[in-house]
């Protein structure tokens, strides 16, 4: 007569087994979750480039009001047309406009020109998933950005320079 083993159920085996079935999991569902925040950048880069375009629109609105031929003295001026020192002097060259894929607002700074020709530079840019600015240059409203800035951490944002006319 053949002796039967009976197989116990001991605990590390169900360890080992959880442990690889978690371990899978870990494989399978990376790519996942970062094709998804992939989707997700993209999408960020895509609005950030309309916030700017919408940005760039004011400010070339803003200097054709400013344009307008000035009125001798006792004229009057179409109520559409604003006065020119209300006109550019009210406008930011830094601010807050739209928001992002993870709800934060699009932050944008309008870039000096350093070649003084007619075309206005502007970079946009989103904080990430995170929420939190890690751009250096971006982070100091007063600090100067010359050439091209570098986007740290998980910021994500578009330079843009576009003809005022």
């Amino acid at each position: 007569m053949k002796h039967d083993k009976k197989q116990e159920f001991k605990s590390s085996g169900v360890l080992t087994l959880l442990g690889l079935v978690g371990f899978s999991a870990t494989i399978i569902a990376s790519p996942w979750n970062q094709s998804t925040q992939d989707v997700q950048t993209k999408a960020a880069l895509q609005k950030a480039e309309v916030v700017g375009y919408q940005v760039v629109q004011i400010y070339r609105e803003a200097t054709k009001v400013s344009s307008a031929p000035k009125v001798s003295s006792g004229g009057r001026l179409p109520a559409s047309v604003a006065p020119v020192s209300d006109s550019l002097d009210s406008l930011r060259e830094t601010g807050t406009m739209g928001t992002d894929p993870w709800g934060q607002p699009y932050h944008y700074r309008v870039l000096p020109n350093a070649e003084r020709s007619s075309n206005i530079r502007i970079v946009v840019w989103s904080s990430g998933p995170n929420s939190k600015v890690e751009s250096k240059e971006l982070e100091n409203e007063d600090q100067k950005i010359v050439g091209q800035p570098s986007f740290g951490g998980d910021d994500v944002g578009v330079v843009l320079s576009m003809s005022q006319n």
